[in-house]
């Protein structure tokens, strides 16, 4: 008995032995099927974290258009009602040189021009500050020179027609003279 349990253990001993040897002569077939299937599946990893990386980016873009759209969306009616700020300031000043004893009627018409300020400003306009500053083509439209001895050159002398700024962006430049 003791011999039988030794060709057993042989047996067994050289049965895993050739197990073995099958399992890396298999591993070393399918290596080469393995790199294969790795090179994939790095590849789709890389393409989608790729995909991944441009969804983000297109949708912090569309935040932030979607912001843009909310902030500046109104720019275009809020032009249009710079024309009746104008037509009121026109008015104002008319009603100063053609009947300047009429003083409620000129009143009436400055409040007209205050509302219509503080209702533009709820709604992110401010006008354009052109007194004692340099002439700036971002947010000036020069007309014209003109000379004045009080004045340094590239100074704004006059005011034409108010700007207006609409979230720190021109809605429309102010129109001004410039000191030469």
């Amino acid at each position: 008995m003791p011999e039988e349990r030794n060709t057993m253990d042989e047996l067994n001993s050289v049965n895993t032995t050739e197990d073995r040897g099958e399992a890396v002569e298999t591993e070393a077939a399918e290596e080469p099927g393995m790199n294969e299937l790795k090179a994939q599946v790095e590849e789709l990893k890389d393409r989608y974290l790729r995909a991944l990386a441009e969804m983000e980016n297109m949708k912090k873009r569309q935040q932030r258009q979607h912001a843009d759209v909310v902030k500046y969306g109104k720019e275009a009616v809020l032009r249009d009602f710079l024309l009746v700020y104008d037509s009121i300031e026109k008015s104002i000043m008319s009603a100063q040189e053609l009947y300047p004893d009429d003083e409620h009627f000129i009143t009436g018409l400055q409040m007209i021009e205050r509302l219509l300020l503080e209702t533009l400003k709820k709604h992110g306009v401010e006008p354009i500050q052109t007194r004692d500053i340099a002439f700036d083509p971002n947010i000036h439209d020069a007309m014209m020179q003109v000379t004045r001895p009080e004045l340094k050159p590239g100074m704004v002398a006059d005011e034409i027609e108010k700007g207006f700024l609409l979230n720190d962006r021109v809605l429309r430049p102010a129109k001004v003279t410039v000191a030469a």
